[in-house]
Formats: structure tokens, sequence, C-alpha cells
């Protein structure tokens, strides 16, 4: 009887993975999966947890390449390296080839230089399939935070996907010859090998998630879990699935579409609730992953009504049918199509987009996609198949190299430009004086594009870092400026903040020059110099270690100037983007008044006069340079009203309040908008290097006036 019941499970097996060849409910969650994604990136606030579509791809990638994997182990006790990573690049390479290689060249030609060098960068991580590690680096990398997006970033999830094909087969395969080595059942032990894998992976996840949120998202260890749940369902989804037929054959139909259901609506609940403030992937990956996992190992078979007959329609597997390359072309449009129709997407220029996204889709599919996979080479060594990716490859690494070589040229002429404008009386603030008879300080941009030249983060000639620096771990978070010209210093000065205290750097450093002054600085990218938890960043939550990161800075940064009284400490920071919570539940401002006070309290009973940098407005949902550089002649078009750029800041509104006479606010507004307008376009010169810091050129054109506000506050 026994024998009787193994025989029959084993057909209903066979019966179920020769069903699976042609499963329609995976190419309804290949469509939903896709669809998820470009809702999100088109339509970020109605459907914020979008992204969790790639967490549906990377499940269905762990099972149906675990299922083939395992089906030649069966047959043949081996694994065809070459041929299986042969199969992979044919299948993928032709596409992301072309898509990657047109987006370069529509960039080159409609994006303005500064975007050059990031999408250059990025394309030559992706066609090494490593762009997830280098938007890992870049992630923890503050100055990076505000980079436009490039028009591959998309390309991390393929870069996640290719790593997981290099290894997976070594592992099976290494699993199966130690199966055979010790007469051990294959399929149990490949089962044991995935589920410590998961494990391990999904414990890492967690960990890293919380500890180091923006990395997480990226970084592949943090995701091997998911394709490893794909693969639990290849090797014990056919088992279950007879099983289940054999002791319920009267219900299983229902359960089945009664899983299905739940699946879909796990992974619905996610796209609907998560949003950027979730902790993701960690913990709130399992979510959409146990949704996908339900609904493929339910297995294709289902009652009427269950979601998978609804999803069986054509248009939906149409839809799966091209959900690669669908994926591939609508990001790029995304980020080219502003630049192409000269102003930000409206409602139906994304409907539009959508179109022609699904329309190319279709046309890479029949014309790339299918014959890549059953003609190109087919049939050809690995090692032919190796070299054509290796040609292909270099083809755009050369492309690449065209664009770095001229935005090389590009930044030289524009730096040379903005230097020749430096002694003109109407040049950048200096056209806002009256007294220059400036006819029009708001026309045309001199300078169209802001390079990196016009970044907030540099250093002077005169600064090198500290022989008694503040560490945290192992950064070096100080260094002396010596401006004294080798004279006697009148005033030792500190310059403490976050990035938002670095952008004043241009003007400070010519005040320094003009008075002589020893300077030290300690700056560190979103971090409040205050003694409080830093519970967000510009609306996502703060993981635990740059809360620590924050804190421990900001406690040495204090003592030492506690300790060093210096005369004067300058100070600044981004208020309206950190979140703080000092445990009170209190409102923001309420909670910054209290902090700073406590903190400038300090300062000044060690005898240091504290001058405060009020933040420039923001440049809110545009991004600055590029609205410019679309619009030279006509930068109005890229102002914002006054009320709603100009933020509130906590921290000015601090000093203010305290009335002390050692304490004052520098306030430049004045500088950068008018009763009604903030600018982009000042004297010429752009105002903004990106979304909310000031480009160094047009800081360093206010030196006069800020030189002269700091002459009445310090008396």
């Amino acid at each position: 009887m026994t024998g009787h019941v193994v025989l029959r499970t084993r057909a209903e097996m066979r019966r179920t993975e020769a069903v699976n060849a042609t499963r329609k409910d995976i190419q309804a969650l290949r469509a939903l999966a896709v669809g998820l994604v470009v809702l999100n990136h088109l339509w970020p606030a109605r459907l914020p947890g979008g992204y969790v579509g790639v967490d549906v791809f990377f499940v269905i990638s762990g099972y149906l390449i675990s299922k083939h994997l395992l089906g030649e182990l069966e047959r043949s006790n081996r694994i065809n390296l070459g041929q299986f990573y042969s199969r992979r690049i044919r299948r993928l390479l032709p596409a992301a080839t072309l898509v990657a290689s047109v987006s370069l060249l529509a960039a080159w030609a409609l994006l303005p230089f500064s975007r050059w060098l990031a999408i250059a960068q990025e394309t030559i991580a992706s066609v090494l399939y490593v762009e997830n590690w280098v938007l890992a680096a870049k992630s923890v990398d503050y100055s990076a935070h505000n980079e436009a997006a490039s028009t591959v970033q998309h390309y991390w999830s393929l870069s996640v996907e290719e790593q997981f094909y290099l290894v997976w087969p070594l592992l099976f395969l290494g699993l199966s010859l130690v199966a055979i080595r010790f007469r051990l059942r294959r399929r149990a032990l490949l089962a044991l090998g995935v589920v410590l894998v998961c494990a391990l992976a999904l414990a890492f996840c967690i960990w890293f998630t919380y500890s180091n949120r923006s990395p997480a998202y990226f970084v592949t260890p943090a995701r091997a879990w998911e394709f490893g749940a794909g693969a639990l369902i290849a090797l014990g989804g056919p088992h279950a699935m007879a099983a289940l037929r054999l002791r319920l054959p009267d219900h299983h139909l229902a359960i089945s579409g009664t899983a299905q259901y739940l699946g879909y609506g796990l992974i619905a609940y996610s796209a609907l609730a998560y949003n950027e403030q979730t902790f993701f992937p960690g913990f709130a990956a399992v979510v959409p992953v146990a949704g996908t996992v339900l609904v493929i190992a339910s297995g294709p078979n289902s009652p009427f009504w269950s979601p998978n007959q609804l999803l069986s329609a054509r248009p939906i597997q149409l839809l799966g049918d091209v959900s690669y390359s669908l994926y591939l072309w609508h990001w790029p449009l995304i980020v080219l199509a502003p630049a192409l129709v000269g102003h930000s997407l409206g409602t139906r220029d994304k409907a539009v987009l959508l179109v022609a996204a699904v329309a190319l889709a279709y046309l890479s599919k029949k014309f790339i996609e299918d014959p890549g996979r059953t003609k190109l080479l087919r049939g050809a060594k690995p090692i032919r198949v190796f070299a054509a990716m290796a040609v292909a490859a270099a083809m755009v690494a050369a492309l690449c190299g065209g664009l770095l070589l001229n935005f090389g040229k590009a930044q030289a002429a524009e730096a040379a430009k903005l230097e020749s404008l430096i002694g003109e009386p109407c040049h950048g603030a200096r056209s806002l004086d009256p007294r220059n008879n400036c006819s029009d300080p708001f026309g045309a941009a001199k300078v169209a594009n802001v390079g990196q030249n016009e970044a907030p983060w540099f250093s002077a000639p005169e600064c090198h870092p500290s022989a008694d620096p503040v560490v945290y771990e192992d950064q070096q978070i100080l260094a002396d400026c010596d401006f004294t010209g080798g004279a006697q210093p009148e005033a030792t000065v500190w310059l403490v903040g976050d990035s938002h205290a670095e952008q004043w750097k241009a003007a400070l450093y010519e005040l320094a020059r003009i008075h002589k002054w020893k300077l030290k600085e300690s700056l560190l990218g979103g971090c409040p110099f205050i003694n409080v938890n830093r519970a967000a960043f510009m609306g996502a939550a703060a993981d635990q270690h740059s809360q620590e990161r924050c804190l421990g800075w900001s406690t040495q940064v204090s003592d030492r100037i506690v300790k060093e009284k210096p005369d004067m400490v300058f100070v600044s920071s981004f208020g309206a983007g950190e979140t703080i919570d000092d445990g009170t539940g209190r409102p923001q401002m309420d909670q910054y008044k209290d902090s700073v006070t406590k903190r400038f309290g300090d300062w000044t009973a060690a005898g240091s006069r504290v001058f405060v940098f009020r933040d420039p407005p923001l440049t809110l949902h545009r991004t600055s340079p590029d609205c410019v550089s679309l619009n030279p002649q006509q930068p109005v078009t890229c102002t914002n009203a006054r009320e709603e750029a100009l933020a509130p800041d906590p921290v000015a509104e601090a000093a203010k309040s305290m009335g002390k006479p050692n304490v004052k606010v520098l306030d430049l507004s004045d500088q950068f908008c008018d009763g009604q307008r903030c600018y982009a376009v000042i004297g010429g010169l752009q105002v903004y290097f990106d979304n909310d810091h000031a480009a160094r050129s047009y800081i360093r054109s206010l030196v006069p006036v800020l030189s002269q506000r700091f002459n009445e506050a310090r008396q």
C-alpha cells in the first residue's frame, strides 16, 4: 500500500511539474510585479509601496532557476555551468545592453552635463552587474543623497539577480555532490541547505536594515533569502501539492484558490501600506515574499473563482510576457522625459509615457529578447557567448568613455566662465545691490549648468586634517584652517553643523582671510549638532547606526568647543529636514528650542559668541539646476513662492528666542528671495547646486553683504 502511494505521489509530482512549464499564474505575477514598480515610479504618492514588485520578481527568479537546476541534476547528476551561464546571458544581455546604450546616448543629448558623470559611472557598473553595490555605497555618502537618479539606477535589481545566478548553481552542484558522495537524499539536502541560507540571509537582512537602512536596500546578502524562498517552492512544492491532492481530493482546489487570494492580498497590502518610512527590506519584506510564495506554491490548478482564472486574461498575460523589457524601458523614459518636454511630468505626460514604455517593451520583446533567447548564438559554445558579452560590455564602456571625456571638457569650460564673471559688479548676489544699477538681477543664466566644481563640500588650501581630531568610527571629522598668513590670529573660530553649514564655507573662508582667523571646522552631513536623537531625515526614519553616529559626533564636538573656548562659533543645520526626538512627543519647534538653547548656553558660558546662519530657501519639488539648464533664458520658470520655499528654521528661531547678545542670527534670505518669490538664478549665476544646497559661486558672491551683516551682528 505504501509503495502504491509513493508511485501515485511521484506521478502527481510529474504532472504538476509538467504543468509548471507554461504557468499562467507566474506570468500574472510578473505582470503584477512590473505594474507595481512602474506605477510606484510614476505615481509614488498613489502607490507608495509599489517597490515590493522587485521582491516578487526575486521570488519568481528563485523558483524558476532552482526548478531548472533541480531538473538538470535529476536527469544527469550534473549541471553544465557553461550552458547555464550562456543561457542567462542570451536571455538577459541583449535587451539590457540595448536599453543602457540608448539611454546613455539620450542622456548625452538631452540632459545637462552635470548629470553625465554619474550616468556614465553607473552605466559601466550596470553592464558589469555591480550597480547595486555602487548605489549602496552612494546611499551612505551624504554628499550624494541629492544626486539626481541616473538612467540605469533600476539596474540594481538586475545586478542582484545576476549575482544570484552566479552563485546559486554552484550551491546546488556542491550540495548534490555531497548527497551523491554520502548517499543522502538530494532534495532533502538541497532543501536543508537552502533553509540555512534563507535563515542566515533573513537574519542579516533584518539586522542590517535596522542598523544601516540605506545600503541594506541594495546589498545582495540582504536579498538572498527572497530567492531562497522561491527555491524552497521548487524543492518542496511538488511534494506538498501532490500530498494535498491525495489527502484532500475534494478540497485541494478550494484550498489553492483561497491561498492565491491570501497571497495576492499580502502583496497588495504591502504595496498600499508601505512607504518611504518603512524599514525595508527588513522584516517588512516577509509580507510580499510570503504572498508570492503562496501564489506560486498553490499551483496553476484552481477553481473558477480563483484569482488565477481572472488573471489568465490575455492582456495580463501579454503584460507578463513583456515585463522584463517594460522594467528596462520605463525608468530611463521617466528620467529623460522632463528634459524632452521641457517641464515636470503631469498626469497626461505620465499616461503617454506609460503607453510609450509598453510599446517599446513589446518591440524589444519581439525583436531583441526573443531572438536573443532562441536564435542568437544558439548552439554556440559558452566561450563564444562569454566573448560576445565582453564585446557588448566593451562597446558600452566606450560610449561611457566618450561621455566622460565630453563631461571633463564641458566642466572645465563652465568653470572658466564662472571665474571670468567674478569681478563683474552685477555678478551673483551683487546684482541685488541697488548701488550697482543692475537692470535685471533675475534674468538669463550666464552659466546654464552646474558642475561638481559648484559643490559646497570642498576645502580651502589653508585647511588640513587636525592633529587632534574629532574621531568617530575611525573617521576624522575635524579640520584646522589657518587664514592668518603668518600673522597673529585676530580670532579663533569654529564652523559646526551638517552640510547646510558646509554650504557657507565659500563665503566664510573669505571672511576668515579678511579677518585673519584660525578656523576649525567639524561638519557631518545629515546630523544636527544638538544632543538629541535624530529620528528621521527628509521624512525617512533614521536607522540605529545613523542615530548613534550623529549623537557621538555632536557630543564630541560640543565638548571640544567648551574645552577650547573659541572666540566665535558659526553654526547651521537643516532643521526643516532633520526630525529630532527628545522623547516628549512635543512639536519640533519646542524640542529644537530646548535643545539648541542648552547647547548654545554651554558654548556661551565657556566664553564663545555664536552666529547662526539662517537656512536658505529650498527648491521644493523641482531640482533647480536641471530646471535652469532646460530654461536658461527664462529661469523665472524655476522660481518658487517665498512662503513655500522659505521653510521654518528651528535652529534660527531658537537662537532668536534666547534674546542673548552673544547669540546672533545671520539671515540672508533677502539674497535669495524678494517679497514674493525665491529665485534659481540671480545675477546670471545658478543659486543652487542641488535640491537644498546653494552653489559655491553664489555663496561666494555673498561675501560683501555677509561681511556687512556679520560686522553689524558682532557689535
